[in-house]
């Protein structure tokens, strides 16, 4: 009669070989599997390196122009006081970010800047100048971008409309004013254009001096009333109003935009 016990001892002896085999020699084959490809990652690194050695030693790679440039391509200014280049530097000798960013914080009237590589030797910055869009009375008339960046020199544009009533205490150069008020004209200012009432109709002033009823003055000496919102719709139901009143030859004393039903007051 055979032995049960002997024949159960083998059968769980196997099985505890079968799972040490597994558990022992699986990683060595998944190991070797994996050595390929680190070798082959390690090729891709030190080719890199060593190119980016070789690159960095090659004298034809060395900068002997900077262009600075508009977004149009049309020269900008003096590169010298944008950008100011030490001896030897090589195109990839440069961190090209952290120059946008430099160039950037020392001239805040940029609105963009960034940086690129023209080969063989010429590095080129394209930068952008903020545009004025308004005028500012503070001590001076400064003039005001649409992001509300007040640029850093007296305005002479007598085509600008100029902004009344901004806080004076929150506007500073080469910053974004803070005033709520002159934020407001510029939202108006931007819905005007796109309907294109502005500049097709002069607009000589916008009055911020009362926050709930914003004025603007056209050169015919219309007042328009705008009131403190919904600028969008307001300025689309203007221009259909102001291109009436154009056709028939009439020029009211004021249009009043605050209610639904628009009030125009004849002189």
């Amino acid at each position: 009669m055979p032995d049960y016990k002997k024949l159960v001892r083998k059968k769980v002896s196997f099985k505890n070989s079968r799972k040490t085999n597994r558990f022992n020699l699986k990683p060595k084959r998944d190991f070797k599997k994996i050595i390929p490809f680190m070798i082959f990652g390690a090729l891709i690194i030190c080719t890199f390196f060593g190119l980016r050695s070789v690159l960095l030693d090659y004298p034809g790679l060395i900068i002997r122009k900077v262009s600075v440039v508009n977004e149009e391509g049309r020269p900008l200014s003096n590169p010298k006081d944008f950008f100011r280049l030490e001896e030897k530097t090589n195109l990839f000798g440069f961190d090209m970010k952290k120059v946008a960013r430099d160039i950037s914080l020392r001239h805040p009237e940029l609105a963009s800047v960034f940086v690129r590589r023209q080969f063989p030797d010429t590095l080129v910055i394209v930068a952008q100048r903020r545009k004025s869009i308004a005028i500012v009375g503070i001590e001076k008339n400064y003039s005001v971008d649409k992001d509300g960046f007040i640029l850093p020199y007296e305005s002479q544009d007598k085509d600008l409309p100029r902004i009344v009533g901004a806080d004076h205490q929150q506007i500073e150069l080469y910053a974004k004013a803070l005033s709520p008020r002159l934020k407001k004209a510029l939202e108006l200012l931007e819905q005007l254009e796109r309907c294109e009432i502005s500049p097709q109709y002069k607009i000589l002033n916008i009055d911020v001096r009362q926050y709930s009823n914003i004025i603007f003055y056209l050169a015919n000496r219309i007042e328009v009333r705008m009131g403190e919102g919904a600028f969008k719709k307001k300025a689309i139901l203007l221009s259909r109003i102001l291109k009436q009143l154009k056709t028939s030859d009439s020029v009211p004393k004021y249009i009043d935009m605050r209610f639904d039903n628009p009030v125009v007051k004849p002189r």
